[in-house]
């Protein structure tokens, strides 16, 4: 059953994972966790559903995410008791797990802008829509930041 899984899932899954790991390299180690808790809760997977299954392992692959992100943090406190901090006053990886909120879409204009520097019209350019799209778009991520901040 966890090969059904795997071939049924894995390029979406991959996607996701990359998605929110933001390189490939993460994204395929999260992706071989996710499945081998797949593998490990084999009993479970089989009373669910197909819709169940599937929301299974992207929640997973999400926890399992949240846990590494924790974990860096965790280890960069230990190594480094004055972390370097963002502009914002976070820390990559708390920087990271806060833009992991955002709907992915979101998140790549609301990185690619304020943390690579690309201006709107760039933007607009790149994604097939108008600068006033892009504004509006990220207007919406950084309401949905605020609110997840407070």
């Amino acid at each position: 059953m966890i090969a059904e899984l795997y071939t049924v899932y894995r390029t979406e899954l991959l996607k996701y994972c990359c998605r929110i790991c933001g390189n490939v390299s993460d994204a395929e180690d999260l992706l071989q966790e996710t499945f081998m808790k797949a593998l490990s809760s084999q009993d479970l997977l089989e009373e669910l559903g197909e819709k169940e299954r599937r929301a299974w392992l992207y929640k997973v692959a999400r926890n399992l995410f949240y846990d590494a992100c924790r974990r860096q943090t965790i280890e960069r406190n230990i190594r480094m008791p004055f972390e370097e901090e963002t502009d914002g006053g976070f820390s990559e990886a708390e920087t990271a797990m806060i833009l992991s909120t955002l709907p992915p879409d979101l998140s790549q204009l609301f990185l690619k802008r304020y943390f690579e520097g690309y201006n709107s019209k760039e933007l607009a350019e790149e994604y097939g829509l108008s600068p006033s799209g892009v504004r509006a778009a990220l207007s919406r991520a950084r309401k949905i930041l605020r609110e997840k901040l407070k």
